[in-house]
């Protein structure tokens, strides 16, 4: 990747450093918090079961770079 954002940096320490995931995923809360409304009141199970899942993938091998170098078709 050529040109390396503050975000992409700190995606990349989230994988080992318990902080920067913190921040990472309160920098993607309004998404996980929009995708888990059921009949217009958050889900909380679902909420969480987001919450995990994203940081399954955040601690996924090289997912900072795979995120980076996707091209929507």
């Amino acid at each position: 990747m050529n040109n390396k954002t503050k975000f992409y940096e700190l995606l990349s320490k989230a994988k080992y450093d318990e902080k920067s995931l913190i921040l990472v995923i309160e920098k993607i809360m309004p998404l996980i918090n929009s995708y888990s409304f059921n009949k217009k009141q958050i889900d909380e199970d679902l909420r969480s079961e987001l919450i995990e899942y994203s940081i399954s993938l955040i601690k996924s091998e090289n997912f900072a770079d795979k995120l980076a170098n996707y091209k929507k078709s």
